[in-house]
Order: structure tokens, then C-alpha cells, then sequence
């Protein structure tokens, strides 16, 4: 899927959400069923798919960009202390 990166992932969640009630709405006050029926399928994807991107894969990207620098001050570390020791 495209990100749409014009707008935060948090405001994201909440635009998709809105989406979603006002086509569960759609559904329940108007007799255009086909229509309703695959936007909410389209909105439930795109929420969902928000929702887990702002709850899981960006706190575990931050947490892996933060193993990789405490990895690299370690790997240096390493290096200055095998230099010191020749």
C-alpha cells in the first residue's frame, strides 16, 4: 500500500476510523448497499492497517534503529580497545 505522507500516522488512524463509522452509517441509513458494503471493506483495511503501523511496526522500527546504534558504539568500543592493546 501506499503511505500517504502528507498527514501523521496517528491523524491517519483517526481520518481511516472516521471513514469507516461514517460508511457503517452510510449502510444503516441508506439502501445503497454494493457501494456501502465495499467501502467499508476498503476503510476496514485501510484502519486496521493504520492502526497496526502506529501500535507495532513503528514502535519496533524505533526500537531496531536503537539496537543498531548501541550496537555500532559497542563495535567501536571493541575497536578501540583491541587498538589500545596492540
Amino acid at each position: 500500500m501506499t503511505r500517504f505522507l502528507a498527514i501523521s500516522p496517528q491523524s491517519q488512524c483517526y481520518l481511516f476510523t472516521v471513514a469507516l463509522a461514517l460508511n457503517l452509517l452510510g449502510m444503516v441509513l441508506t439502501d445503497m448497499w454494493v457501494p456501502m458494503v465495499v467501502g467499508a471493506i476498503v476503510t476496514t483495511g485501510l484502519s486496521v492497517d493504520a492502526w497496526v503501523r502506529v501500535h507495532y511496526v513503528l514502535p519496533m522500527k524505533k526500537e531496531m534503529r536503537n539496537l543498531q546504534h548501541e550496537i555500532e558504539s559497542i563495535q567501536k568500543q571493541i575497536r578501540d580497545i583491541s587498538t589500545q592493546t596492540q
